[in-house]
């Protein structure tokens, strides 16, 4: 992976990232350092990043590593996640303790981006649905905290949908 696109004094703060490629594989690199969590903000989990071998490589190796593994994941469309199938859908409803999905409900605090946090430490950003071009910085706790801040206020406006439930055999 290359750094020339914008590099700060650790040499891995990028902009104007393309999307979904190459967010696609900053989405992997920044879940592959995680210790604990990842938390992940999501108008449909885009098939094309959040639904790769290599991401759910990485999450299900976070989800099973231990009980303080935690992966939170808010969407605001269930139907297309459910109706075409996703591995993290399939993923939470194996391993309901360390993952875990919810609907998020209409918020003014939402301007629709994407993100995907590791720790808090470290975030990737799509801002406003890909009207701008993505950022990653992977070691900057003052933004990684504010995007937090945001995905916490939101998922604690979530709540769980029926659809995201396993349906006994």
């Amino acid at each position: 992976m290359s750094n020339n696109d914008a590099d700060d004094d650790r040499g891995a703060y990028r902009n104007q990232i393309e999307y979904p490629s190459p967010f696609d594989d900053l989405a992997v690199e920044i879940c592959k350092e995680a210790r604990r969590h990842i938390c992940i903000l999501s108008a449909q989990l885009d098939h094309r990043v959040f639904d790769r071998s290599e991401f759910i490589d990485v999450v299900s190796k976070l989800a099973r590593r231990g009980r303080e593994s935690q992966i939170r994941i808010l969407v605001a469309d269930a139907e297309p996640i459910v109706q075409r199938g996703h591995r993290l859908l399939k993923l939470a409803r194996r391993l309901p303790s360390a993952v875990k999905m919810q609907k998020l409900a209409e918020h003014p605090s939402w301007r629709g981006e994407t993100l995907v946090i590791r720790d808090s430490d470290g975030v990737l950003c799509l801002p406003m649905d890909g009207e701008q071009k993505a950022f990653y910085e992977p070691d900057s706790k003052p933004r990684a905290g504010q995007h937090l801040q945001l995905f916490n206020e939101l998922w604690r406006q979530s709540g769980p949908d029926v659809n995201f439930r396993s349906l006994p055999l």
